[in-house]
């Protein structure tokens, strides 16, 4: 079960996680539905009613942790109504915070991390009555209510193993046709071309380890190829951690796409210290048209306590070799981190003007597994796990107050900060810019989110808000 994360007109980002451990189920033989709160937009009264209906032996829970209170109300109304259901989780909240869905939203297991062998494993234990409490990769609870955990199950070390996901089990045309990442209505579809990451982000999940596996090539593309004549996709792109980590990779899932599927346009994420032209330019070939690069801080301390092991100066080389190559680049951006001043957001907003870049600046929002939740656990910041939990939604909410300053203005100053790098960017290009945003965000978001970028824009007209006392 896919639980829902808000409603109304939205982007919808497919689960992949969900689809490809359906894949694994079905081609080890077991019976598979789906039950897709978000892309049907469920309520959870239907949702409940479709479970029943499937007469299902196993339910199983993927999302993020954002999803976490679906997942506890549908989990205790299960336990409830159909005890002989057995229930897991999944997927990044999960796998971090196991013990918060035993104890607390009925699951009988949670499967941590890699989820395909370990779902496969334990529904031929349930099915034919062995144990399943020693299949590897499970947290679960003994005998005393204490979560404890079978054995860790390695990692998938051949991903083109893996079965491509089970698209066809979810209502896969509204997650087509829906506005994509760019805020556009074309036939779009990602794929997955690897997984893990090396690097040590203070703010990031490692939920597939700090190793890089990728797919071959071949098979990327064949998949590629598969989604455009089966779903008739005109944009594709993958989501990857790191899809420019390894410019051998890069270059030649580059040739084949442009062999195979010219005319295809794609997007991707970036590390700015991994691209050269060379790269970009065989990407801008093959079809890439927009890159994201995780820059987050233009204030070099920020970065260091971030760990990010990059520098503003590679951030804005890359965002420029982008741009040149034809490429539309963007980044994500954070304020809040521990040490944040007013000093250091200024230096993000001098970057983005430097960068003729502007985007949503989000809190620093300390997600559970991360090392930046472990120590604002400890400095005591987050004192009530669940209530915290339950409350996470889009990081652009305050949630943790990580700086020294209060939160009034440290809210106000992100306000300044993402309208002063909005006029920035805007008055660079008025008569292009301005004119494609407002229809952009009148399109996508309506006439209140418009409102809310206006005001933005005319409070970064004037200086920092003044420090509140």
């Amino acid at each position: 079960m896919y639980p829902n994360f808000g409603t109304g007109q939205r982007s919808l980002y497919f689960p992949q996680g969900l689809a490809y451990v359906a894949a694994a189920l079905l081609k080890a033989g077991h019976r598979v539905s789906v039950v897709d709160m978000e892309g049907e937009d469920l309520s959870t009264e239907r949702a409940f009613e479709l479970i029943g209906e499937s007469s299902p032996d196993m339910v199983g829970f993927g999302g993020m942790i954002t999803r976490y209170s679906i997942v506890r109300e549908m989990g205790r109304r299960l336990k409830r109504e159909m005890p002989d259901v057995f229930l897991m989780a999944g997927n990044s909240g999960a796998t971090t915070i196991p013990g918060l869905y035993l104890e607390n939203a009925g699951m009988d297991a949670v499967v941590l991390g890699e989820g395909e062998a370990a779902a496969v494993e334990l529904a031929a234990a349930l099915e034919s009555g062995a144990d399943w409490r020693s299949v590897p990769g499970l947290a679960f609870r003994d005998d005393a209510g204490k979560t404890v955990f079978s054995r860790s199950r390695p990692l998938l070390a051949n991903l083109d193993d893996l079965p491509w996901p089970a698209r066809d089990l979810f209502p896969l045309e509204k997650y087509v046709v829906s506005r994509d990442h760019r805020g556009k209505h074309e036939r779009h579809l990602e794929i997955v071309a690897s997984r893990g990451c090396p690097h040590g982000c203070v703010y990031c999940y490692h939920i597939y380890g700090r190793t890089i596996r990728r797919r071959s090539p071949g098979s990327i593309v064949a998949e590629a190829v598969h989604i455009v004549e089966k779903y008739g996709i005109e944009y594709t792109g993958f989501p990857d951690d790191l899809f420019t980590s390894d410019k051998a990779f890069v270059m030649e899932t580059c040739s084949l796409l442009e062999k195979r599927l010219p005319g295809i346009r794609w997007s991707c994420l970036g590390r700015a210290s991994s691209v050269d032209r060379e790269m970009l330019r065989a990407m801008r070939r093959a079809g890439c048209d927009w890159i994201s690069y995780g820059i987050e801080s233009g204030s070099p301390e920020m970065l260091g306590r971030m760990k990010r092991t990059v520098t503003p100066e590679q951030c804005l080389n890359a965002i420029r070799m982008t741009r040149e190559e034809g490429m539309i680049p963007e980044g994500s951006f954070m304020i809040g981190m521990f040490g944040e001043t007013r000093e250091t957001v200024a230096e993000t907003v001098e970057f983005c003007k430097k960068a003729d870049i502007t985007a949503p600046m989000l809190f620093v929002t300390p997600y559970p597994g991360t090392p930046l939740f472990t120590e604002a656990r400890e400095k005591g910041l987050i004192p009530d796990l669940e209530a915290y939990v339950l409350s996470l939604e889009a990081a652009d909410k305050l949630l943790v107050n990580l700086t020294d300053m209060d939160d009034r203005e440290l809210d106000s100053l992100r306000e300044w900060a993402m309208g002063k790098a909005g006029r920035n960017y805007l008055l660079r290009r008025p008569f292009t810019r301005i004119p494609a945003l407002l229809w952009k965000h009148l399109t996508l978001k309506g006439f209140d989110q418009l409102a809310r970028d206006a005001t933005e824009f005319l409070r970064g007209l004037g200086k920092p808000p003044a420090k509140h006392l």
